[in-house]
Order: C-alpha cells, then structure tokens, then sequence
C-alpha cells in the first residue's frame, strides 16, 4: 500500500483513529474561528465605549489644537479597528464539512462499502481543508492583534486628549 492508496481491511483501526483526529483537529478550527469572531466584536464594543465616553467629554469643552489632533488620532484608530472588526466578520469560504451525497447513493445501489477506506479517504479530505483554512484564518488573527493594538492606542490618545 503507498501513502495515496486507501487501507486494506488490516489498517481500518489506523483510518479510523486518523478520521477521528482529522475530525478532532477540523472541529477546532471551526471552533478557533468561532472564538475569534466573538472576540472581535467583543473589541469593537470596547472601542465603541471608549469613544463615547471620552469623546463625550470632550464636547463639553473648549479644546485646544492639541485636544483636537489627539481626538483626531483617537478617532481614526476607532475607524481601522472598524474597519479590521468588519474584515473578520465578514462572511467567506470556510471548508468544514463535505457532503455525503456521493457516499448514500453508493450504498442505495448496494455498492460495499469499507470502513478503512472511508475513514482514510475522509480523513485526507478534511487534512486538505484545514490546510486550506489555516492561512485565512491565520490573517484573521493578525487582524485582531492589529485590532486590539489600535484600541489600546485610541484609549492613549483619548487620554491624553484628556489630560
């Protein structure tokens, strides 16, 4: 048997423990995404908060050239986290799953199926997706450090527009 060749009866355990760790390693994937995107909007509201509660007071003055260029700054740092929070949000092609149309049909014509040979070839299937995914969701990632640092910066500039 080589690497591309689905399993004989003897290796089924084997396909099964790797459609079941290819499963495993999709699932948190998905979950890992999932959890990036709560994240993101968790950010943007903490932006958002930051905003008005400092911009809030700001209007009640008289600002200065420099209250304006820190509130300017303040305000264009909440404008590329937007704009990074929407970019992670926004939907796109994710592999997750496969249909298993092509595999129910077989069996309704009574074609035998094996175990080992399914698990191998899923397994394969779903390696090849999560590989698919992985630089996506690693730009999505960078994206929300990118998000999270310009907050930090807005509360700085925010601060010192304060001060």
């Amino acid at each position: 048997m080589t690497a591309s060749e689905p399993p004989d009866a003897t290796n089924d355990a084997a396909a099964a423990m790797l459609w079941e760790e290819a499963r495993r390693l999709i699932a948190r994937q998905e979950a890992v995404l999932d959890t990036l995107r709560n994240q993101a909007v968790a950010i943007l509201s903490v932006a958002a908060i930051v905003a008005g509660l400092f911009g809030s007071r700001i209007v009640a003055t008289q600002p200065s050239a420099f209250v304006m260029a820190m509130v300017g700054a303040a305000l264009v740092l909440f404008g590329a986290t937007v704009w990074l929070v929407i970019t992670i949000l926004r939907p796109r092609k994710w592999t997750f799953e496969h249909t298993l149309t092509q595999k129910l049909r077989m069996l309704e014509r009574g074609v035998l199926l094996e175990s080992g040979s399914l698990g191998f070839t899923w397994a394969k299937d779903v390696e090849r997706w999560r590989a698919a995914n992985k630089p996506q969701l690693d730009r999505l990632m960078t994206f929300f450090l990118w998000a999270c640092a310009l907050t930090a910066g807005e509360v700085i500039f925010w601060g010192l527009a304060l001060l």
